[in-house]
């Protein structure tokens, strides 16, 4: 099953989002220390998923939803085969594990994760 795990905001103005979010909503933001013009943001304790706010020169879609998945490449052959599409190249981020993009049948992003 593909839960949702993440949650991703792109702004032209990633700083100036995350400081909106801190002000409404009390998220505390961190810069990734593996991508340039990436916040990580803590949306708060009990359940619910983290979000980050990033550039839009990444991607151009508002919001992306983020799926954890047990294997990447089984995962992105599955969105094919349903209509989809991979979305670029499935990268090694230290200490995360393997992540990507896919588009479904319409073009909306989707953000995939195989934990290490």
């Amino acid at each position: 099953m593909g839960t949702i795990i993440h949650v991703e905001l792109t702004s032209t103005s990633p700083e100036k989002t995350a400081d909106f979010y801190a002000r409404a909503f009390g998220w505390e933001s961190t810069a990734s220390p593996h991508v340039p013009d990436y916040l990580v943001a803590r949306t708060g304790d009990g359940s619910g998923v983290d979000a980050a706010v990033m550039s839009s020169r990444y991607q151009s879609q508002s919001t992306i939803v983020w799926i954890e998945v047990p294997d990447i490449d089984a995962a992105v052959a599955s969105v094919e085969t349903a209509g989809g599409a991979s979305a670029g190249e499935i990268l090694d981020l230290p200490g995360e594990g393997r992540v990507g993009y896919v588009k479904d049948p319409h073009g909306v992003v989707i953000g995939l994760k195989q934990p290490r």
